[in-house]
C-alpha cells in the first residue's frame, strides 16, 4: 500500500511539471519559421532509442501511442505510467556568404519535460490510453539587414495535444484502435524593424495563430505467430488519420514603437478553417520478436502535405517522408546478473521533411532532410517492473540542394515507465 501511495504522488508531481512546462520551448531552430515548426514523431519510452518505430510494436509493459492498436496487448492486472525530459545541444552552421566568407556558427543548449502518458486495462481484451504529447515546436531568433536599418525575427510557441486513445482486441491474433486528439497551442512570429537613421521610430509585425481542434487517428495490428521451437512472432502495424481543416485563428498587428512606448497601428483576424489543413497521413511497419528478448522491426511515414493548404496555398510544403529502423536485445530478463536484464536498444532513420525553405540570396526554395542515429538502454528498477528508459540521439539537419544552415543535435533523453499491478484483489489469510 505505501507502495503505491508514493507512486500516486510522483503521477501528481509530474503532472503538475507537464502543465507548467507546456508552454516552454524545445528548439531553436531557424527552420521552425516554416508552416507549423518542427513536428514531434511522439517517440518516446522504449522506441525513442530504437530509431523512432512503433507501428508493429507490442509490449505489455511500456505505451506506444505511435500505433493506439498497440494498447490491448498490455496485461489486463497493470497499470502503466510514463513521463520523459530530454536535454538538448545543437550546433548551427550557416553556409558561407559574400557578407560573412567563414560562415556564422551558433551553439544552444536546451531541454523540457517532454510528455506525460498513462495506460489502463478497461477489460483483458481492451485498454485505453490518455496523455499530454507534443504536436511540433517553435522557437527562434536571428537578425538580418534593410537598406534602412536592421530586422529582427522571433519566433516562440508550439501546437499541443492532448489525446485519449483504445485498443481493442477481437481476436488474439488481430487488434484495432483509435486516438481521439485535441490540438491546442499559440505560435507566434514576430519580426522587429528599426531604422539606422535618427528616427528613433521603430515597427512591430506579429503574426499569431491559436490552434483550438481535434483530430482522430485509427490503428491496426496483426500478430502472425511462427511455428518454430522459439515462438517467435512476425508483427504489421497500419495506421491513418484522415485530412482535416485547422479549427482556430490568425491575429495579424503592426505596431510602431520607441524606446518608452508602443502605439497599435492596426490589427486583422481571420479564422484558419478552410485556409489551414492537416494533411492524410499513413504509417505501416513490422516488428520481428524472439522470446520476448529480441526486437527488430521497421517503420515508413508518409503524409500529402502538399495537398494541404497552409495560407490558403497549395503546393509550398512538400510531401513527408520518414523511414525507421531500430531494435532491442535482452540478454536474460530472469537472470540475477543486473547487466543481463538490461535492455539493449539502437536505431536510425531518415526523414524528408514537409518544410519548402526560403533561399534569401537566389529566391529559390530549398527542401530540408534529417538524417539520425539512437542508441540506449532500459534499465530495471530494483524489486519493481517499472523502467528508467535512457536515449542518445544524434540527428544532422539540412537542405538540399543548397546547404543553408546545418545544425547538429546530440540530445539525451529520459523517461520513467512505472509498470505496476493496480488491478486485483490481495488474499487475506
Amino acid at each position: 500500500m505505501l507502495n503505491k501511495k508514493i507512486s500516486i504522488w510522483v503521477l501528481i508531481a509530474a503532472c503538475a511539471g507537464a502543465v507548467s512546462a507546456n508552454a516552454q520551448n524545445n528548439t531553436n531552430s531557424p527552420y521552425s519559421r516554416y508552416g507549423y515548426g518542427i513536428l514531434d514523431d511522439n517517440s518516446f519510452g522504449m522506441d525513442r532509442a530504437m530509431g523512432g518505430i512503433g507501428y508493429g510494436l507490442q509490449s505489455s509493459g511500456q505505451i506506444n501511442v505511435k500505433n493506439p492498436a498497440s494498447y490491448a496487448s498490455m496485461d489486463s492486472l497493470t497499470f502503466l505510467f510514463d513521463f520523459g525530459v530530454n536535454l538538448q545541444n545543437v550546433w548551427m552552421k550557416e553556409s558561407p556568404t559574400s557578407k560573412y566568407p567563414a560562415g556564422l556558427k551558433q551553439k544552444n543548449i536546451n531541454g523540457n519535460l517532454e510528455y506525460i502518458v498513462m495506460q489502463f486495462p478497461l477489460s483483458k481484451k481492451m485498454a485505453a490510453s490518455v496523455g499530454l504529447v507534443p504536436y511540433s515546436y517553435v522557437g527562434y531568433s536571428y537578425g538580418g539587414t534593410l537598406p534602412n536599418g536592421d530586422d529582427t525575427k522571433v519566433g516562440e510557441g508550439g501546437i499541443n495535444q492532448a489525446y485519449a486513445g483504445i485498443g481493442y482486441r477481437p481476436v488474439d491474433a488481430f487488434s484495432i484502435g483509435f486516438n481521439m486528439g485535441y490540438l491546442f497551442g499559440n505560435v507566434t512570429h514576430s519580426n522587429y524593424i528599426i531604422p539606422s537613421s535618427g528616427n528613433t521610430v521603430g515597427s512591430l509585425l506579429e503574426n499569431k495563430m491559436h490552434v483550438s481542434d481535434f483530430h482522430i487517428e485509427f490503428g491496426a495490428q496483426y500478430a502472425y505467430q511462427i511455428k518454430n521451437k522459439y515462438k517467435d512472432k512476425l508483427i504489421f502495424g497500419v495506421v491513418y488519420s484522415p485530412k482535416k481543416s485547422l479549427l482556430g485563428s490568425m491575429t495579424n498587428t503592426v505596431s510602431d514603437y520607441t524606446s518608452s512606448s508602443e502605439s497599435v497601428v492596426s490589427t486583422t483576424s481571420e479564422s484558419l478553417k478552410n485556409r489551414y489543413q492537416l494533411p492524410n497521413s499513413y504509417g505501416g511497419g513490422f516488428t520481428y520478436m524472439r522470446k520476448n528478448n529480441f526486437i527488430v522491426g521497421a517503420d515508413f511515414t508518409y503524409q500529402a502535405w502538399a495537398k494541404a493548404k497552409y495560407a490558403g496555398v497549395l503546393g509550398n510544403q512538400n510531401n513527408r517522408m520518414r523511414v525507421s529502423l531500430g531494435g532491442e536485445y535482452i540478454p536474460d530478463a530472469m537472470s540475477k546478473n543486473f547487466g543481463k536484464q538490461m535492455h539493449y536498444r539502437a536505431g536510425l532513420f531518415y526523414n524528408k521533411a514537409y518544410q519548402k525553405i526560403d533561399d534569401m540570396e537566389t529566391g529559390k526554395q530549398c527542401d530540408m532532410r534529417e538524417i539520425g542515429v539512437s542508441c540506449g538502454f532500459g534499465i530495471p528498477v530494483l524489486n519493481s517492473r517499472s523502467l528508467i528508459n535512457i536515449a542518445l540521439e544524434y540527428v544532422n539537419r539540412q537542405t538540399t540542394p543548397k546547404k543553408l544552415i546545418t545544425e547538429n543535435y546530440l540530445r539525451l533523453s529520459i523517461s520513467l515507465t512505472f509498470n505496476e499491478k493496480w488491478f486485483y484483489k490481495e488474499k487475506i489469510n
